[in-house]
């Protein structure tokens, strides 16, 4: 048994490792102001990056060349979740930026998740893609879930989605067409 000082101590200690770790949201301070201060976690910070209208007409032109179809698109641009939909002849794609605060975070959650509910079946549990989100190990920064014909994507604090089903294609067709889409969209927003 510790002495009470020791028992101070390892109190001590451990409230202070209760505090470490996410939390999920910033720490905030007061200021001399008076004013409150967010102090994010470094890489976490929202950011204005989005699909803009313009984004969205030069993924439509790829879509249609990858499908041979004509494409109709409708774009949503704001920051921080932005979208671009296209349809059109059998041609379902959707492709969400969000590049809120902890985007990144959410992500890495999304992927434990997915991976939680759904270990049973291969189809549903993630699968690395290379070459498309950032570098890591295991290729861990951009995952395709088969059953659902998507590709979850981060880099840096850019989470992209991209689900994608085109008539008559197959899964692995549908990936092989989601990656490069998903590259193209990682470039354009990246002004």
């Amino acid at each position: 048994m510790p002495s009470p000082k020791g028992a101070a101590l390892l109190l001590a200690a451990a409230a202070m490792l209760a505090g470490c770790g996410s939390s999920g949201s910033p720490s905030t301070t007061t200021g001399p102001s008076g004013r409150t201060n967010i102090h994010e976690r470094p890489g976490q910070q929202a950011t204005s990056l989005h699909l803009s209208a313009a984004d969205c007409k030069a993924l439509a032109a790829t879509v249609a060349r990858q499908a041979r179809r004509q494409v109709r698109r409708q774009s949503e641009p704001t920051p921080p979740n932005s979208r671009c939909q296209l349809q059109g002849g059998g041609v379902h794609v959707s492709i969400s930026l969000d590049a809120a605060y902890e985007a990144r975070q959410r992500y890495s959650n999304r992927i434990d998740e997915q991976v939680q509910f759904n270990a049973a079946d291969p189809t549903k549990v993630p699968h690395a893609v290379p070459g498309v989100g950032d570098k890591g190990p295991y290729n861990q920064y951009a995952s395709w879930i088969p059953a659902y014909s998507t590709l979850w994507a981060v880099r840096g604090n850019r989470w992209l989605t991209v689900v994608y089903s085109v008539a008559g294609r197959t899964r692995p067709q549908r990936l092989a067409a989601t990656a490069p889409l998903a590259r193209q969209a990682f470039r354009l927003t990246a002004r």
